[in-house]
């Protein structure tokens, strides 16, 4: 039977100053939306002929309390953390991978470097868990915020203590804040840490009480043999810490706060990643300080996923890019209420799909600026039916 966990002093104290920061969460404006739909139906065009692009530049309106949304400064921030469920051989790739692709991250070289490069986009890369002891990834421009060697294995021990995860969110939080104070208009989300999908799987399955098989994909890349594996350790997980129990399924809707918040920390302390406890932060702190985040892949979605169920006004500030190839990448992006604008079966993640938008928000911005309204031609507006 599932009961929420008792906490330490240290826990009890994290979890105050965490409950403290989320209950600055306020919504948006939705004057300031209707503004920026205002402005879409005055420019020289069809109604809403830019579909969603419309939409998104509405939501950084209502983000922003602005009409003219500044994307100017771009930041991309990946999270590095090794996972101990690697241990079970449930991926292609053992952890000596997230040290090594950190190191192409920091040197330019990597998939996310490249792509952030070629989008105008800073890019930042946090070790907040490489099972490494090398020290020459900070040399290179790596952050160092390691709160420990890779998580636990959980089908042994659940993943991290809770004053871990609260730490990394606080760290997420944080990072956001520095951002702001930067002057960076606009967050991406990316990651990097072998075993990643499986704890994005475990986590998604959980929350939303869903079948392993119909949230569960191939990852990088795996046979059938290995994909039934991964199957029967992710099921293994949520039985083992009682999350299909009932009393843990009501805990996470409850109308009390401080319950339903303790019950997804200890969900994502049991069964999550550094890596996604951090990004769970980063959607939050957009929610605190006003910035919008983006959604990346199925990694991203889950720490998204999670925001929403600590907060819901989080999903506010999100902005989706792109709809990643993994079975549950839809079912999340439904309950966020978010539509994608890419998609083209991309399964990359590190933030490629954040860097991937930010150059067409910047296309959609030149129209939203610079196109030629009705009065401009002199013709009448378009008029809305519906």
């Amino acid at each position: 039977m599932y009961r929420l966990p008792d906490l330490t002093m240290i826990q009890s104290d994290l979890l105050l100053e965490f409950e403290n920061l989320i209950a600055l969460v306020t919504p948006v404006s939705q004057s300031h939306r209707q503004l920026a739909k205002k402005h879409w139906d005055s420019i020289a065009k069809p109604l809403d002929s830019l579909g969603e692009f419309e939409k998104i530049f509405q939501k950084l309106s209502a983000i922003y309390e602005s009409e003219i949304p500044d994307i100017s400064n771009k930041c991309i921030t990946v999270m590095c953390a090794d996972n101990g469920i690697v241990k079970e051989g449930i991926s292609q790739s053992d952890k000596n991978v997230t040290l090594a692709v950190a190191k192409s991250m920091a040197l330019g070289t990597s998939s996310i470097a490249v792509l952030s490069k070629a989008a105008g986009s800073k890019m930042m890369v946090f070790d907040m868990g490489i099972d490494s002891f090398d020290t020459e990834i900070y040399s290179l421009g790596v952050i160092n915020h390691k709160l420990m060697h890779g998580t636990n294995n959980f089908i042994k021990e659940k993943a991290m203590p809770l004053d871990i995860t609260l730490r990394a969110l606080l760290t997420g939080i944080s990072i956001v804040r520095e951002l702001k104070d930067n002057k960076t208009k606009i967050i991406g989300t990316g990651e990097m840490g072998i075993g990643n999908t499986t704890t994005s799987y475990e986590l998604s399955a959980a929350i939303l009480n869903l079948p392993v098989e119909d949230v569960t994909g191939r990852g990088a890349g795996l046979d059938d043999i290995k994909l039934n594996k991964k199957i029967d350790i992710i099921k293994e997980g949520i039985e083992k810490y009682g999350f299909r129990d009932k009393i843990f399924l009501d805990s996470i809707k409850s109308e009390d706060k401080s319950v339903r918040v303790l019950a997804v920390l200890d969900l994502l302390s049991s069964l999550g990643g550094l890596d996604i406890a951090t990004l769970t932060g980063i959607f939050i702190g957009g929610s605190i300080y006003k910035l919008p985040i983006v959604i990346d892949g199925v990694i991203s979605e889950v720490a998204a996923l999670f925001a929403y169920f600590i907060n819901p006004l989080c999903k506010e500030y999100m902005v989706a890019s792109h709809l990643s190839r993994e079975p549950v990448a839809s079912i999340i992006f439904n309950i966020l209420g978010l539509k994608p604008v890419i998609d083209a079966s991309l399964a990359l993640g590190e933030g490629s799909g954040c860097a991937m938008l930010f150059p067409l928000l910047d296309m959609v911005l030149e129209i939203y600026t610079k196109n030629a309204s009705f009065s401009d031609i002199k013709i009448e507006e378009y008029k809305r039916f519906v």
